[in-house]
C-alpha cells in the first residue's frame, strides 16, 4: 500500500497501489488517467491522446493553433466535467469558460493521505472560481482488493441557489479499445442519439429513440456494445434502469484478459452517454487519427452546456440539471471494479452491489 508522486506522460501526478492494482492520478484536470492491474499490467484501458499532452496550467494563447482549446491540452482518461457538461455559451466563451467547466483544466492540489497496512486514503480536490464551487474527491484502497472506492463532495460557495450539470467523463482508449473486439455492457433500458449533427460521418441517424443495446444506424441497426471499424463520430444518451439503485457500465477487452467497470447510484447519474471518435476530427489536435470510447455517466443526457440544459427542463422523464442550494453541498458515491478475465469471456451480463464487494456475472 503506498502513495507515490509520479510523471506519467509528461504529466504530474500521484500514484495510488496495493497488490491489486495501482491508480494514476494528474495534478492538473485531476483525471483518473491511468489503471494498471495486477497480471495484465502492460495495458492501461484509459484513453491517453496521441499528441504530447501539456499540464493546463502551461497552456498559452499560441497553444491553440496546436491543441485547438486548453482542454484538449491536456485531456486523459476520466475527467470530470462540473458545472457544465458540453461547451459554454458563446457569452461564457468570451468570459473566458471552456469546454466542460473549469474542473479538468484546474490544478488539483492534495488535501489528505494516510496509508496503513490496511487501507489507503488520498484526497485531493479543486476551486472552481467562475462556478463558485469547491470540489473534493477521496479515493481509498483496501489492502487486498481491485475495488477503488471513490467519494466526491460538491461544495456550493454562492450565497444562492445555483444550476449546474455534472459528468463523470470516463474515456477508453487503444490498445484496450479495438473495433469489434472490445465489449461494453451496461445497465442501459433506452437510449437516444444526439439530437442535432455530431461527427462530420455519423454512423448513426440524429435525434432517434431506441432500445438498447441496439442502435438505429444510417443504413442499419448497429450493436452499440462494440466500436465499429468505420470513421465516424457519434454520441447517445442511455437511460439506466430505474427500477435499479445502482447503475453500471463495464469495458472488456478478452484478448488482453482485463474487465473494468464502474458502478454508482442511479439517482445521482441517470444517463450514460456514450462518446465514439473514431478517426473522424479532422481539426488539430485529432488530425483524424484518433480512436476514443467515453462511458460518461452524468445528470444531463447531451453534453450541450448549462444554458441548454436547463432550457430543454426534462428528458425521457427526469430534470435535465440539478440545483445546489446556496452554500450547501452534495455528496456522490461510486465505485471502479478491475479484474483478469478469461480469453473465453463474451461480456457482462450484471453487476450487483453485495456487502462491501460486488458481484460481476460474466458471459461465457
Amino acid at each position: 500500500m503506498q502513495i507515490v508522486s509520479k510523471t506519467m506522460h509528461g504529466r504530474q501526478g500521484w500514484e495510488l497501489s496495493n497488490n491489486k492494482l495501482a491508480l494514476f492520478l494528474m495534478a492538473g484536470g485531476g483525471n483518473i488517467a491511468g489503471l494498471r492491474v495486477q497480471g495484465r499490467q502492460k495495458v492501461n484501458p484509459f484513453w491517453i491522446p496521441i499528441w504530447k499532452s501539456i499540464e493546463p496550467g502551461a497552456y498559452r494563447p499560441r497553444d491553440a493553433k496546436r491543441y485547438g482549446a486548453q482542454l484538449l491540452a491536456c485531456i486523459a482518461g476520466h475527467n470530470l466535467c462540473l458545472g457544465a457538461f458540453g461547451d459554454p455559451s458563446p457569452e461564457e466563451a468570451k468570459a473566458g469558460l471552456g469546454c466542460h467547466g473549469e474542473a479538468p483544466v484546474a490544478r488539483w492540489r492534495v488535501l489528505k493521505r494516510k496509508v496503513t497496512t490496511r487501507r489507503l486514503v488520498f484526497q485531493y480536490g479543486c476551486i472552481l472560481p467562475i462556478a463558485q464551487m469547491r470540489f473534493v474527491r477521496t479515493v481509498t484502497l483496501e489492502a487486498g482488493s481491485a475495488i477503488v472506492r471513490i467519494r466526491e463532495v460538491v461544495v456550493n460557495l454562492a450565497r444562492r441557489d445555483v444550476p449546474f450539470t455534472m459528468c463523470q467523463h470516463v474515456t477508453f482508449g487503444p490498445p484496450f479499445v479495438e473495433p469489434s473486439e472490445t465489449i461494453f455492457d451496461m445497465s442501459a433500458t433506452k437510449g437516444h442519439t444526439f439530437p442535432g449533427p455530431f461527427g462530420r460521418r455519423q454512423r448513426l441517424k440524429p435525434d432517434t429513440p431506441f432500445t438498447w443495446p441496439f442502435g438505429p444506424g444510417v443504413k442499419k441497426k448497429v450493436d452499440l456494445r462494440f466500436v465499429g471499424r468505420e470513421k465516424y463520430g457519434d454520441f447517445t444518451a442511455n437511460l439506466m434502469n430505474p427500477k435499479q439503485k445502482h447503475a453500471w457500465f463495464s469495458a472488456l477487452n478478452s484478448r488482453f484478459g482485463l474487465m473494468v467497470a464502474y458502478v454508482w447510484r442511479r439517482a445521482d447519474f441517470p444517463w450514460l452517454g456514450i462518446w465514439e471518435e473514431n478517426r473522424d476530427r479532422k481539426a488539430p489536435p485529432w488530425n483524424g487519427k484518433s480512436l476514443t470510447r467515453g462511458m460518461e455517466f452524468s445528470n444531463s443526457p447531451f453534453p450541450v452546456g448549462l444554458r441548454k440544459a436547463v432550457e430543454r427542463g426534462r428528458f425521457q422523464g427526469l430534470p435535465t440539471y440539478r440545483w445546489l442550494a446556496a452554500r450547501g453541498q452534495v455528496t456522490y458515491d461510486y465505485s471502479i471494479l478491475a479484474c483478469p478475465v478469461e480469453a473465453a469471456c463474451k461480456g457482462v451480463a450484471t453487476i450487483t452491489p453485495t456487502g462491501k464487494t460486488f458481484g460481476v456475472d460474466l458471459v461465457v
